[in-house]
């Protein structure tokens, strides 16, 4: 084979290494040295993340940052970052491609860390590891998608621990069949309050959508998407933040539970109208 045909052969075959259909442990190994500004100060007893971390943890499924696994009780889930989103070390990069991703990271990154410092109420977040650490000496058995059993040093993974609910959407519809609409209202209530926390936190959401980034863990809503906050966005007034997002709830509420939508609206715009 001609020298010059190498090349191009070498990076088909490296691109073709990464479109591997699914989870794979490569899409979670991070070759990032640990950086002191992703350090959080962790308030789990050791024990109590012991308890946490003794699996195995099952595949669930995959989101735009993350893959998630959940625990044997169904209570809990951890998160890996997809690590192709941040990977700067592959020589082939151009210096455009590296900029972006270490952007990526950051962004990422510092979600994340105003998730865990400023909304773990609100989003349910148990424990944060952003950087590669020593003292967990834990190795977790994952079950992936094709149920193998992978072992994972956690102390050289970037994930974090979060309680596993029921997506909101989904929760409010089993409500609706059951014609439990006096929950069913304080649990949009309690939807809308949460985004207002969020607001008055002074805190940025890019990504607000309630069919996917929203989940109720007994009865209680989080957000469970935590990778778009922002401290340094201009936001907007809390009821216009509100008044936005509801529109979403209304068209859903309208579809699945008309004999509901009258009351449904009245009390959510009584309540946005509350926040001017």
């Amino acid at each position: 084979m001609k020298p010059l045909l190498l090349v191009p052969l070498l990076f088909f075959l490296l691109m073709g290494c990464e479109r591997t259909k699914g989870f794979t442990l490569k899409k979670i190994t991070s070759h990032h040295t640990a950086d002191p500004k992703w350090e959080v100060e962790q308030d789990l007893e050791k024990e109590t993340l012991a308890t946490y971390l003794q699996g195995p943890y099952t595949y669930l499924g995959s989101g735009n940052h993350t893959y998630a696994f959940e625990s044997p009780d169904k209570k809990t889930v951890i998160k890996f970052f997809k690590q192709k989103h941040m990977r700067t070390s592959d020589f082939f990069l151009s210096s455009k491609t590296k900029k972006r991703r270490e952007k990526e990271r950051d962004d990422s990154f510092s979600s994340y860390k105003i998730a865990y410092e400023k909304l773990k109420e609100e989003t349910g977040l148990l424990y944060l590891h952003l950087n590669k650490t020593s003292h967990l000496d834990t190795t977790l058995t994952l079950i992936d998608q094709e149920g193998r059993s992978l072992a994972v040093s956690l102390d050289d993974m970037e994930f974090y621990l979060q309680k596993k609910g029921v997506l909101a959407l989904e929760y409010l519809e089993g409500l609706f069949q059951e014609k439990a609409y006096d929950k069913a209202i304080l649990s949009v209530r309690s939807l809308l309050h949460l985004i207002a926390t969020r607001n008055q936190k002074g805190l940025y959401d890019k990504d607000l959508q309630f069919f996917k980034n929203f989940a109720f863990v007994d009865g209680e809503p989080i957000e469970i998407d935590i990778g778009e906050f922002r401290n340094d966005v201009p936001i907007a007034p809390t009821y216009q933040e509100l008044e936005a997002v509801s529109a979403e709830l209304k068209q859903f509420i309208d579809k699945n539970a008309h004999e509901f939508s009258s009351i449904a609206h009245f009390v959510i715009d009584k309540d946005i109208e509350s926040y001017r």
